[in-house]
């Protein structure tokens, strides 16, 4: 993205930056020689960042001036770098920073809150945490990034990000932040895991840190049964699957299993009352007639 650097020595140069990719987050470590990394609202008008950064220094400190406000952070003090908005950051000397980028979308905190809670990044409970979090994630990238959990990782992440800036901001709006978006991450975590015959509130509640009262709770408000609206999912896929031709030679009880049906009488009875007839006389049916498309 569009950005000036201003050298400090522009003869004895030296740096070594490394990227580590989680996902859909990342983490940026840089060490090198002093600097100075200016953006303009000019610049950021030709160039939209798409990333916030989530940075600490490591043995030594930088200067930022963001918001009409300058700052000097010392090592293992979080720092905050909003890409949208103007900034003026030095590191003199010698230096390295680590630092995690996550999606702004991602994020989906309101500009106001990222820029008052950018201030006081020291005030949330999670702070400690996040210092760990992105050393960690520096210290064992070549490992962690190779293994199956770099992205799950990298959701986390991002999970991390925005209870730190939400609870910096406000504990009362973390509260309410967090309850108003968790609910479309637990939907979307159940299609995702709908062919897992564990999937069950109690799994799910533990996958999102939260009790399976609490879940209830936030299904409840939304005015929606959360096994209801399972059964009702996994029956669609089922459907969808033993009206395909490539799955004749699959039974019917297979495709209930892959679905997480576990019983298959309680499969065909289900299947009945949701679409009127039996899974064998839907198959055959849709042998013949060609199966209903998204809309029915």
């Amino acid at each position: 993205m569009p950005s000036t650097v201003r050298l400090e020595n522009a003869i004895g140069v030296r740096s070594h930056m490394d990227v580590w990719t989680y996902g859909d987050a990342s983490i940026f470590r840089a060490e090198m020689t002093g600097f100075r990394l200016i953006r303009t609202q000019k610049q950021i008008d030709s160039g939209p960042g798409e990333m916030l950064a989530i940075a600490i220094h490591e043995g030594c400190v930088g200067k930022q001036e963001q918001y009409g406000t300058q700052r000097s952070m010392r090592p293992n003090e979080l720092m905050l770098m909003d890409l949208n908005s103007p900034y003026d950051y030095r590191l003199s000397g010698v230096g390295a920073s680590r630092c995690l980028h996550v999606p702004i979308d991602a994020v989906g905190l309101p500009y106001e809150v990222v820029k008052s809670a950018a201030l006081r990044l020291h005030a949330s409970p999670v702070a400690a945490m996040m210092v760990n979090h992105i050393s960690q994630l520096t210290v064992q990238a070549e490992a962690l990034t190779s293994s199956v959990a770099a992205r799950s990782l990298g959701e986390a992440s991002i999970e991390l990000v925005r209870t730190l800036i939400a609870s910096a901001y406000d504990i009362d709006y973390a509260r309410g932040a967090m309850a108003e978006m968790l609910l479309p991450r637990i939907r979307s975590y159940v299609k995702r895991h709908l062919a897992d015959p564990q999937l069950c509130p109690q799994s799910i509640a533990a996958a999102h840190g939260i009790s399976p009262r609490h879940l209830f709770k936030l299904c409840a408000s939304a005015e929606f049964s959360l096994e209801q609206w399972i059964i009702a999912e996994r029956l669609a896929r089922a459907r969808e699957d033993l009206a395909r031709p490539e799955s004749r030679s699959t039974t019917v009880s297979a495709i209930a299993h892959r679905w997480g049906f576990t019983n298959d009488s309680h499969f065909s009875r289900r299947f009945r009352m949701m679409y009127g007839l039996s899974p064998r006389a839907w198959r055959q049916m849709s042998s013949v007639v060609p199966a209903p498309g998204p809309d029915g």
